[in-house]
């Protein structure tokens, strides 16, 4: 049986679903069997980080309300990671939750892990994920907006299966709270991780190539170290994390390096098709 790990927050712009695709692609890596969930009814974007928003002719309202089967529905990334979309059309005000509770009970034997990527700030959407969750990870970006939604999240019975993962954090001044600013206000041991905002992982996101980022690099050591505090229930030193900042920050610096201009011409791509016309003599 799947464990389901859900990720939210109070507010969009926080960098969620391109953390919970991330990891679910970290994971797949390692072998393990998982199936990334888009739960952002009306408003997905999970499938265009990935680079299958030409794939989904179905969506997961419709395996709900059996108007397909899951092999219609669920779309391959790679050999151990699979992605189910959120329907466009529908929000989680008109979702009979029963529904989508048998979606979750017809796949989760064939998984190990189930991350569903919640919509930003309060709803149904969080409240049935709330209930179905083993746990719950609230994404807090550099701002006090941000963190203070977040924290409204943290409420109720289930609260001792939340923690805060800070995502997108520098330690360059750039952000609008620094790390040490942040931290001050929050109890240590709520905080799962710190994850480090990087070019590389933006850059592929945009381009819908996020399964190519680097397991080498900052964004994936850090995925590395956040499961491993996960897991074994223990806290990574401070150090360890402003470690993997400072070395984000010097792969964003490369990134930025000027490159050589492509010929006259038009470029297009998009997701996993490129199209691309160039000036011929």
């Amino acid at each position: 049986m799947a464990e389901i790990v859900s990720f939210a927050s109070g507010k969009g712009g926080v960098g969620k679903t391109l953390l919970t695709a991330a990891l679910g692609i970290f994971l797949s890596r390692k072998g393990k069997k998982v199936l990334l969930i888009d739960g952002d009814m009306g408003m997905r974007n999970m499938d265009l980080v990935l680079g299958l928003e030409n794939e989904c002719f179905y969506h997961v309202m419709d395996l709900a309300e059996g108007r397909c089967f899951a092999k219609d529905v669920i779309l391959e990334v790679n050999d151990h990671l699979d992605f189910l979309p959120a329907a466009q059309n529908d929000t989680w005000e008109t979702v009979f939750p029963a529904a989508m509770d048998t979606v979750l009970e017809d796949v989760e034997d064939k998984y190990d892990y189930i991350l569903l990527d919640c919509p930003a700030g309060r709803g149904e959407g969080i409240r049935f994920a709330e209930h179905l969750s083993d746990h719950m990870f609230l994404v807090v970006a550099p701002s006090w907006a941000s963190k203070r939604n977040a924290e409204r999240l943290m409420t109720g019975p289930r609260k001792r299966y939340m923690t805060y993962v800070l995502n997108q954090f520098s330690l360059s001044g750039d952000t609008q709270i620094s790390l040490t600013d942040m931290l001050e206000t929050l109890d240590e041991e709520s905080v799962s991780a710190i994850i480090p905002y990087t070019e590389e992982a933006d850059r592929l996101a945009h381009q819908g190539e996020l399964s190519d980022f680097s397991e080498k690099g900052a964004l994936g050591e850090a995925l590395a170290l956040f499961w491993k505090s996960y897991k074994e229930e223990k806290q990574i030193p401070l150090p360890r994390w402003k470690k993997l900042l400072r070395r984000a920050e010097a792969e964003n610096a490369r990134e930025k390096v000027p490159v050589k201009t492509a010929p006259a011409g038009l470029s297009w791509h998009s997701g996993s098709r490129s199209y691309k016309w160039q000036r011929r003599r």
